[in-house]
């Protein structure tokens, strides 16, 4: 395990009530990162920064009762860790893929998102793009897309998934998080289930 996963780690032990979902939801990220690497060209560096936002992207679940706002609370309490292993200028990419796991994507009016550098601004796009389909992957939170395969096609980004029974609520909450990636990447983002 590198330093940065545990750091991580240690900092999600003191929030996250569910460990379980955030680690099935980076695995499912991690294989969507490395399945559509042939699009992004992203190395293992993002990979890492993907990775820790997913760990942390719920943490927020800590500081409010009823879930209402936990998005912008994990980013704050990414932003307001004191980091060993991130950068400051990681610390804010994290922060923004964790905010955008749930709700709209950047908008106009996000002044975080928009004090970002463009590259950094196309980052948290993709990565963060890759972390709402990730978080949509297990709605329910019962791990029943077991695991995916990722991969660029002629129609678009296609998201292959071995589910363990029905997973319709996985489905119809990927159609809606599908926006951020598609915005990202300019094609169709779509779902299939494993034959």
């Amino acid at each position: 395990m590198n330093a940065l996963v545990e750091e991580t780690l240690v900092l999600r032990a003191r929030y996250d009530e569910e460990p379980s979902h955030s680690d099935h939801v980076a695995m499912l990220a991690l294989q969507i990162f490395d399945g559509l690497r042939q699009w992004h060209g992203l190395g293992v560096r993002p990979r890492e920064l993907l990775h820790c936002a997913a760990l942390l992207h719920d943490i927020g679940w800590s500081q409010t009762s009823d879930g209402k706002g936990h998005h912008k609370w994990s980013a704050r309490l990414i932003r307001e860790q004191v980091w060993k292993n991130l950068k400051a200028d990681e610390v804010s990419v994290v922060a923004q893929i964790a905010r955008y796991h749930r709700k709209a994507p950047p908008q106009s009016d996000h002044a975080d998102f928009h004090a970002l550098p463009a590259s950094a601004q196309k980052l948290v796009m993709i990565l963060g793009g890759i972390l709402r389909l990730a978080d949509a992957l297990d709605r329910t939170h019962s791990g029943k897309v077991e695991r995916l395969e990722a991969s660029l096609t002629l129609e678009g980004l296609l998201i292959r998934v071995k589910p363990t029974g029905r997973w319709d609520a996985e489905r119809v909450m990927f159609e809606v998080k599908s926006d951020m990636l598609q915005i990202a990447a300019g094609r169709s983002v779509l779902c299939e289930e494993m034959e």
